[in-house]
């Protein structure tokens, strides 16, 4: 019974990898990309934006052929009306990618779709504004309540929630994101995301914990069902979390 209590709540992702992305994959591996993906890394105006999207996305397809056992140039991707993108003759394959400067993440699996984000941590000066206009009512009420010095970890926790829940929905920014509820805390929980006139429920948990950065990974799950989190769920999630914490080795500054 606990197993299966877990199983509702834990993200199918298991490929879950950080990214290096200010070192370059090199030439060899630049040929490794479709002339849309050179097309896109061009429009960027900043050399290291562009070496960035390059290394990320030869990331992608690497750890997508190794998954798939097809040649990484030789896979091709689709997108949908929102932009997510999908393999193509691959349907059970999702993915999801994200960077903040030089610092990517990746999720892969093959349950529901997926949705992963990242934030290096930071100053953000407008944490209080952005949460008043983004967060829910009593997301903001316990960022108030929060030290002034923890705040902007927590902003950039809840940040990285949303954005991994809209990800994985793939509708882009039409989802309200002070209508769903993910909480400042990096738990694991069930997210209920209110969508024209139905229910979109995901599973959300923390991505593996580094000291420099934030991130989390999200899963939609099922559709016109609202459920809560099983309480040995939690419980279990957040032991599994607690002991990640203690034996995660710090990341060099």
């Amino acid at each position: 019974m606990g197993s299966a209590a877990f199983s509702l709540t834990s993200v199918d992702a298991p490929v879950c990898q950080y990214l290096e992305l200010d070192v370059g994959p090199g030439p060899e591996a630049e040929r490794l990309l479709s002339d849309e993906e050179h097309e896109r890394a061009a429009q960027f105006r900043f050399a290291a934006d562009r070496q960035r999207f390059v290394a990320a996305h030869v990331a992608l397809r690497c750890a997508l052929a190794a998954h798939t056992g097809e040649s990484p140039e030789a896979l091709r991707f689709t997108r949908s009306a929102f932009g997510k993108p999908s393999l193509s003759g691959w349907p059970r394959v999702r993915f999801s990618l994200s960077h903040s400067l030089g610092l990517g993440l990746l999720a892969i699996g093959e349950r529901g779709p997926l949705g992963a984000d990242v934030e290096l941590l930071r100053p953000v000066p407008d944490a209080l504004a952005l949460a008043a206009q983004h967060f829910t009512d009593s997301e903001n009420e316990a960022l108030l309540a929060l030290p002034a010095a923890e705040r902007e970890h927590a902003f950039l926790t809840c940040w990285t929630r949303k954005e991994a829940c809209l990800k994985a929905i793939g509708l882009g920014l039409i989802v309200p994101t002070e209508r769903f509820e993910v909480g400042l805390e990096p738990d694991c929980r069930s997210v209920e995301v209110p969508v024209a006139g139905r229910i979109l429920w995901l599973v959300l948990q923390p991505a593996p914990l580094r000291v420099d950065s934030v991130g989390a990974i999200a899963e939609w799950r099922q559709t016109h069902v609202r459920a809560s989190v099983p309480g040995f769920a939690a419980q279990t999630c957040a032991r599994s979390r607690s002991a990640e914490r203690r034996a995660a080795p710090r990341v060099p500054q």
